[in-house]
């Protein structure tokens, strides 16, 4: 009766440890594909910047496109009126809109490089929440091996106990 229960503790035990072992995997296996999930998000947030600045730069584009019409219509508005843009009013006006222009260029070049640098600060944390998911499966991991040692270790204990 003894060597049977001895049997039986053995195979519990062992089943026990097993049981530790696996949950330990399956653990690890949550945090890889959460890891790779993160990398993914940080791949799609580094396109999703390079696309932003692309469009602000189309963007200052358009409007330098659109500031030089503006700037050809004023000055043919005074020339149409026989005003001549080297002194006076057209060259006053000229010259604000020119530096509204230039402000507004910078403005915009400004927003543009904080909203890409927003968005590749967040691609860097994707990144780091990968790598940190990947330092917890494998914390998972050696705690299930840990845990299997010993509850094979306290099984042998107590069977040797029996003896």
């Amino acid at each position: 009766m003894q060597k049977l229960l001895m049997m039986a503790m053995a195979a519990s035990t062992a089943v026990s440890a097993a049981a530790t072992f696996a949950a330990g995997k399956q653990q690890k296996s949550a945090y890889d594909y959460n890891a790779q999930l993160d990398e993914r998000n940080a791949q799609a947030k580094e396109i999703q910047a390079e696309v932003f600045k692309r469009n602000s730069d189309l963007q200052i584009q358009k409007f330098q496109k659109d500031f030089r019409r503006l700037n050809d219509a004023t000055s043919q508005a005074f020339r149409k009126n026989g005003f001549v843009a080297t002194g006076g009013t057209p060259l006053l006006v000229a010259l604000e809109n020119a530096q509204n222009a230039d402000e507004e260029i910078a403005i915009r070049q400004y927003n543009a490089s904080v909203g890409e640098q927003q968005i590749q600060e967040s691609a860097v944390n994707d990144k780091l929440s990968a790598n940190l998911n990947r330092m917890y499966g494998k914390a998972a991991q050696m705690s299930a091996v840990i845990g299997a040692g010993k509850t094979l270790l306290s099984g042998a204990s107590n069977i040797a106990s029996m003896q």
